[in-house]
């Protein structure tokens, strides 16, 4: 009988907290005989950033039709709309799933019990050390958390009958600056000093210790804390804070049970660590254990930045050298059992496809085995269940595959992790491009026959090798026009990265190694290969995502021109369209609210998704809805809703050429809640469905 696998989806696993979740997921999983994958982006940024957030397409590899049940830590993540995706195909499967911190329809949630821990914290001052003047120091006041970890210690007063005043509950904001306002108030008189002070986390209890300390104050002679949730670095801060471990495992435990239906329940082992800050003797096995760690840790930030790794993946020349040099290094990665690389089939190509890979076991015999689902890594046969985690192999907004790290007993990987993934995927890139015969042409820009901003062939070049081409070739133009007299102001280099940005979209729409060149410093021309309008309809919604939302026409004007004739034909015509197009921009800039409404306009093709409303819209320019309408299609030439429409179906046509989203994602994405709805809008605008659109290469 096959083993069965649950699939926990969390954001950034060498977090200590989440760490230890998923210790405690494996843990049970593992009493019963399950393997666990752990789905995981490695950095898990905040900001809305194209390339920084590209590594969390690592959720879409997750398919539940796998797995046995499913873990999501929800906690983990800051913004949890990445899971939009995940979460869909859940619902759709029926998979059993388990929510950790967090309330979803249709699922089973979890949270870890700060109530109780809490309690048992104040429960130690008092009947320990016979505290009765306690201070409480919390998190935001309109935090959730922050009430529930102030009720378990108000828990504790009442059952020791001890009246609490509602004036020594002090809130922060759960970091070290909180615990050093409190300090100053203390010490300035403004506050009685108590006995004790609790904190509800561990940073503010350093910033109250370390400041009270500086300012002479003896702890915990005058005053004692202590701290929650063991999040560790208590050795650099004196004296050595007094903590409680919340037990993250057992939330792993919980999760396991709900899921598998099964019933782990390991020894509650005391909790409390105990150190300085209060008149408890400090744990010396205790921190003895957490100085060995902090010397293994600093050990691996060494050893993972170590040049020489890069700089011998660097020199590789083939795939068969590279997996051979990761496997010398593989003592990097400390504690994995095994390492797998799983490359997309075409991870060497323009694109990712993410429909069939090439898993490499690490350290063993290189021979790659395809594989289109699950890696094999799953189907080979061990005596004990194992835990997998799945990590992005990403180099700004390319994917090559991902990594897999495979574990026998439950653990993660630690932070030193990150490092040893960035040098991977760089130089990945790197290999990529040693062996990409248009990188070795760019490599000879310095050559008369192309050009040096770009690395396009000059117009003489390309009209012999146009004239070679013979009878039928079929030639896209792509004129720049540069209207801005003065009214932005972006500094001289500014053309510049407006014709580098433009030769990067056409090289990104060139899939069928069309023939491209700078005929000027603004007029661009490519030989077309295979469908030529297919080509050119590709070359706008590049050029549209990539230059025009960023620039808009009162910087550059972008003129388009397709035919079969010679070059120098091909760039006359160009050039005329590009002065009608001149004049109908001027026209436009004679208009009343010209200004405002190009802004509105600007705005709406960069963010769709975020695109006002009419009535908002109306009332940015001070006029009725009518009026906005009306000036709105005189401008431009279309309604406003029509132009949010189109703008929301650009962008959907560029992410469904340019990446490997699903189509919910896609939808999403582009501000439609209702993924039927857009795929039936789009297939009004285009013709097709999104799928078709896809298939047929964009």
């Amino acid at each position: 009988m096959p083993r069965k696998r649950i699939a926990v989806i969390t954001a950034r696993a060498d977090d200590a907290e989440q760490k230890e979740i998923i210790c405690g997921i494996a843990e049970a999983a593992f009493a019963v005989d399950t393997d666990v994958a752990v789905y995981s982006n490695i950095y898990n940024h905040w900001v809305e950033d194209k390339q920084l957030n590209f590594e969390n397409i690592i959720y879409s590899l997750f398919e539940p039709c796998h797995f046995d049940g499913a873990i999501i830590t929800a906690e983990a993540f800051r913004d949890f709309s990445v899971l939009n995706t995940v979460v869909e195909k859940l619902r759709k499967a029926k998979l059993p799933t388990v929510v950790i911190g967090r309330k979803l329809d249709g699922f089973v949630s979890v949270y870890s019990d700060d109530e109780t821990d809490m309690e048992r914290v104040t429960e130690h001052l008092i009947t320990t050390h016979d505290y009765t003047d306690i201070d409480i120091l919390t998190g935001y006041e309109n935090d959730e958390v922050s009430h529930r970890r102030a009720e378990g210690c108000k828990r504790a007063f009442k059952q020791h009958s001890i009246k609490f005043d509602e004036s020594k509950l002090h809130y922060g904001n759960f970091w070290n600056d909180s615990g050093e306002a409190l300090a100053a108030r203390y010490i300035s008189g403004e506050l009685p000093m108590p006995q004790a002070v609790i904190c509800t986390n561990d940073f503010m209890a350093y910033g109250l210790c370390d400041t009270l300390t500086a300012a002479g104050i003896a702890i915990p002679d005058k005053v004692a804390v202590t701290g929650y949730d063991y999040t560790g670095g208590r050795i650099y801060h004196y004296p050595l804070l007094t903590s409680y471990r919340r037990n993250r495992r057992t939330l792993g435990h919980k999760a396991v049970n709900a899921v598998l239906g099964c019933n782990y329940t390991p020894d509650d082992n005391e909790r409390l660590v105990r150190g300085s800050t209060c008149p408890c003797e400090t744990d010396r096995t205790q921190l003895i254990g957490e100085l060995a760690a902090e010397r293994i840790g600093r050990d691996h930030a060494m050893m993972s930045n170590a040049a020489q790794f890069s700089s011998r993946l660097t020199m590789c020349r083939t795939l068969a050298e590279y997996t051979t040099v990761l496997s010398q290094f593989k003592y990097l990665l400390h504690g994995a059992d095994k390492v797998y690389l799983c490359l997309d089939k075409e991870w060497s190509s323009s694109r990712y496809e993410g429909e069939e890979f090439l898993c490499c076991e690490i350290g063993e015999e290189i021979s790659p085995v395809s594989f289109r689902k699950l890696p094999p890594v799953f189907d080979k046969e061990r005596e004990a269940p194992a835990l997998f985690c799945f990590s992005p192999l990403c180099f700004q907004t390319r994917l090559y595959g991902y990594t897999v790290l495979s574990y026998t007993y439950p653990t993660c990987y630690d932070f030193s992790f990150r490092d040893w993934s960035k040098a991977v995927a760089d130089t990945l890139e790197f290999l990529r491009m040693k062996n990409d015969i248009h990188y070795l042409k760019q490599c000879q820009r310095e050559t008369s026959l192309y050009d040096s901003l770009t690395g396009f062939y000059n117009l003489r070049e390309f009209a012999q090798i146009t004239e070679a081409a013979g009878d039928g070739r079929s030639m896209l133009a792509v004129k720049l026009s540069f209207p801005a007299d003065g009214e932005f102001v972006y500094g001289e280099n500014y053309r510049s990265d407006i014709i580098s940005a433009t030769a990067k979209a056409i090289k990104h729409a060139c899939r069928d190694h069309e023939v491209c060149c700078r005929a000027n410093d603004d007029l661009f021309l490519v030989l077309c290969k295979g469908d030529s309008s297919v080509f050119a309809e590709r070359v706008r919604i590049m050029l549209h995502n990539e230059v025009w939302v960023s620039y808009d026409e009162r910087q550059v004007l972008i003129s388009y021109v397709s035919g079969e004739c010679t070059a120098e034909l091909l760039c006359a015509a160009a050039i005329d369209q590009s002065k009608a197009d001149i004049a109908k921009l001027f026209e436009r800039k004679a208009m009343q609210h010209y200004g405002a409404l190009s802004d509105i306009r600007s705005a709406v093709m960069k963010s769709p998704e975020k695109a006002p409303t009419l009535p908002q819209a109306a009332k940015r320019l001070c006029v009725s809805e009518g009026y906005f309408r009306t000036v709105y299609k005189q401008c431009f030439g279309v309604s406003y809703n029509q132009d949010c429409i189109n703008a929301r179906v650009l962008k959907a046509r560029y992410l469904l050429s340019a990446t490997a989203m699903s189509v919910y994602a896609v939808a999403v994405s582009c501000g439609y809640d209702d993924e039927k709805y857009f795929a039936r809008q789009f297939k009004q605008s285009v013709g097709c469905s999104p799928m078709q659109y896809r298939s047929k290469g964009g």
